[in-house]
C-alpha cells in the first residue's frame, strides 16, 4: 500500500471513531429504546391468554368441587379464596384483560355451582349479590395490582439493561480513547512531520517515521479487526469453513506471521507425534493462536514462550504459556470477558477483546479454553479440542504425501 493510501485510510478511521461505541459493542451494547409501559396504548392479550383464563375457571371449579364434596370443614368462603387465587395466577401470567375475564367467570361459576338454586344464575338470597360484588371487586383489584407489579418489573429490567449498556459503552469508549487514539496520534504526528519537513529530514529519520506509521497503522488495524471479529462471532453471521487439518499447520502459519514481533524471543515449540487431524476453520484457529501468543509477548515479561500440542485421551490439547507475572488470582475466568483487562505486568494495549475472541472461536469449534498458572511462574492458556469422528480416508496418492504425525 502506498503512503498516500495509508494516510487516507487513517483519516477515514479517524472519522469513524466517534461512532465505534454504537457500531462495535455488538448485541449486548445498547438496549433498544422501549417506550414506558404506562405511556403506550395497551395492546390486547393474545387469544391463548383468554383461553387460559377460561381454563383456569374450569380447573378451579373442578378442584373446588372435589374439595367441597370430599373434604370436611370446607366452606363457601374457602371456595371464594380458591377462585381469587386463580385470578391472581392469571393476572400474573397473562395480564389484566385475561384476569378480568377470569374474575367474571369465577363469579359466574361460583354462582352456578355453589349458590342455590344451583345451575342457574337466579339468586335466592339477596345477600349473595353483595358476595358476588365483593368477589368481583377483589378480583379486579388484584388483577390491577398484579399488572402494576408486572409493569414495574419490566421497567426495572429495562433500567437495569440500560445501566449495563451504559457501563459497557463507557468501558468501550474508554478503551477506544486510549488504545485507538494512541496509534492514531502516532501516525498523525509522524505523517505531519514528513509532510511539513519533507526532504529536510535525514534519510534515517524519514525511515524511522515511515516505520512508525506502518507499525502503528498495523496495530490499529489489528484492534479494529478484533472488534469486528467479536461482533461477527457473537451475532452468528461468521460461518465456519471447517476442514480436516493437522494442528501443526495453524501453529506454523502463526509463527511465520509473528516472526517480527517475536524477534529474538526464546520460543519453545513441542508438538507430540501421532496427533490426529482436527476439523478446524484454520483461519479462525490461527486468529486464536495469534491472540494467545501476542498476549504472551505483551505480558510474558520478556521470558520464554512455550507452545505445546499433545493428545490426552480423546482430546488434542494446545497450550501457550509464558514466564511472566501470571494471571491475578480470581481473574482466571473474567479475562475471557469482553473489554476486561486484568492488572498484569507488561505493556498495556488492546481493548480487552483478544481473549474474548479466543473463547468465541473455541466455543464455535466445540472446544474449551481455560487459563491457569504455570508451574514455576507465568500464565498458561489451554485449548482442548475434541478429537471427534475419524476423517474420511485419503486417496492413496494423497496419503503417501501426508506426514505420519498428521494421520
Amino acid at each position: 500500500m502506498r503512503m498516500g493510501d495509508k494516510l487516507v485510510a487513517v483519516s477515514r478511521i479517524t472519522r469513524i471513531l466517534p461512532r465505534l461505541g454504537r457500531v462495535l459493542i455488538g448485541q449486548g451494547a445498547a438496549a433498544p429504546r422501549e417506550p414506558s409501559a404506562r405511556g403506550t396504548p395497551r395492546r390486547w392479550a393474545p387469544l391463548g391468554a383468554y383461553v387460559g383464563a377460561l381454563a383456569q375457571a374450569v380447573v378451579t371449579t373442578v378442584v373446588a368441587e372435589l374439595l367441597f364434596s370430599h373434604v370436611s370443614h370446607v366452606e363457601r368462603a374457602d371456595i371464594i379464596l380458591l377462585y381469587i387465587l386463580g385470578v391472581m395466577v392469571v393476572a400474573a401470567r397473562c395480564g389484566r384483560g385475561p384476569a378480568i375475564v377470569s374474575a367474571v367467570l369465577s363469579v359466574a361459576a361460583f354462582d352456578l355451582f355453589y349458590i342455590p338454586p344451583y345451575l342457574t344464575f337466579a339468586v335466592s338470597n339477596s345477600r349473595y349479590i353483595l358476595t358476588f360484588t365483593v368477589m368481583l371487586i377483589v378480583g379486579l383489584v388484584i388483577s390491577a395490582l398484579t399488572e402494576q407489579i408486572r409493569v414495574q418489573a419490566q421497567e426495572a429490567q429495562t433500567s437495569e439493561l440500560r445501566a449495563r449498556s451504559e457501563e459497557l459503552r463507557s468501558s468501550l469508549l474508554s478503551s477506544v480513547s486510549h488504545d485507538l487514539r494512541t496509534p492514531l496520534a502516532a501516525v498523525t504526528g509522524a505523517a505531519s512531520t514528513l509532510l511539513t519537513q519533507g526532504d529536510a529530514l535525514p534519510a534515517t529519520t524519514r525511515r524511522d517515521l515511515l516505520q512508525a506509521i506502518y507499525e502503528e497503522a498495523t496495530r490499529l488495524g489489528r484492534l479494529v479487526a478484533n472488534l469486528l471479529d467479536m461482533t461477527r462471532l457473537e451475532s452468528g453471521t461468521l460461518a465456519l469453513r471447517r476442514e480436516w487439518t493437522p494442528i501443526e499447520e495453524p501453529i506454523g502459519a502463526v509463527l511465520g506471521y509473528l516472526e517480527a514481533q517475536l524477534g529474538a524471543r526464546d520460543l519453545r515449540v513441542t508438538i507430540a507425534g501421532g496427533l490426529p487431524l482436527l476439523l478446524l476453520d484454520a483461519v479462525l484457529v490461527e486468529q486464536l493462536l495469534v491472540n494467545l501468543i501476542e498476549n504472551a509477548i505483551k505480558y510474558g515479561g520478556g521470558g520464554p514462550i512455550e507452545i505445546r500440542a499433545e493428545l490426552v485421551g480423546d482430546d488434542v490439547i494446545l497450550e501457550v504459556a509464558d514466564h511472566g507475572p501470571g494471571i491475578p488470582s480470581g481473574s482466571e475466568d473474567r479475562i475471557f470477558e469482553k473489554f476486561y483487562r486484568a492488572a498484569q505486568g507488561g505493556a498495556s494495549g488492546g481493548v480487552g477483546l483478544g481473549l474474548a475472541i479466543c473463547r468465541a472461536v473455541a466455543t464455535a469449534h466445540g472446544a474449551r479454553i481455560a487459563a491457569g498458572h504455570r508451574p514455576g511462574g507465568g500464565a498458561v492458556f489451554r485449548v482442548t479440542f475434541p478429537r471427534g469422528d475419524a476423517p474420511p480416508p485419503l486417496p492413496d496418492e494423497v496419503a503417501a504425501t501426508v506426514p505420519e504425525s498428521a494421520t
